[in-house]
C-alpha cells in the first residue's frame, strides 16, 4: 500500500537515497533539508509518515516531533540519527515517535517498518 512520506534531513545524500528507494517502492515522497521546512509542509498537507533527522539546523528533530504531534497527532514519525546516545530511543518513544533508527542501514529498516505498518491495517 502506497504511503505519502516526508523526509527531513540536512544531508543531501540521505535525502536522495531514501527518496529513491521509497519512490521505487511506490510511495509518494517529498524531501526538505531542515526541520522548519518540514513543519511548514505538515501544515500544508497530510503525510502518513515523516522521517526526520534528529540533528539539523534551524529546528532539530525533537522540535519537529513535538510540533507534528501538535499539528497532526495521527502522523507516524520516524526519528533517524547518526549520533545516537543511550536513552534517546526511549525518549523518542515517550515523545510520540513511531520508531527510532540509528544510521546506517536506514533504507532497509524503513522498508521493514512500512511493510509492518501495512500488515497492521
Amino acid at each position: 500500500m502506497s504511503k505519502k512520506i516526508l523526509i527531513a534531513d540536512d544531508e543531501s545524500l540521505t535525502r536522495w537515497s531514501l527518496k529513491e528507494a521509497l519512490t521505487q517502492e511506490g510511495h509518494e515522497v517529498i524531501v526538505v533539508e531542515d526541520g522548519k521546512k518540514a513543519v511548514e509542509e505538515v501544515k500544508k498537507e497530510n503525510f502518513d509518515f515523516i522521517i526526520t533527522d534528529l540533528f539539523m539546523p534551524e529546528m532539530d528533530g525533537w522540535k519537529v516531533l513535538d510540533m507534528i504531534r501538535q499539528i497532526n497527532p495521527s502522523t507516524k514519525v520516524i526519528v533517524i540519527t547518526a549520533y545516537g546516545e543511550e536513552g534517546e530511543k526511549k525518549k523518542a518513544k515517550e515523545r510520540g515517535a513511531y520508531e527510532y533508527i540509528e544510521k546506517p542501514y536506514l533504507i532497509e529498516r524503513i522498508r521493514n517498518i512500512l511493510k509492518q505498518n501495512n500488515e497492521k491495517i
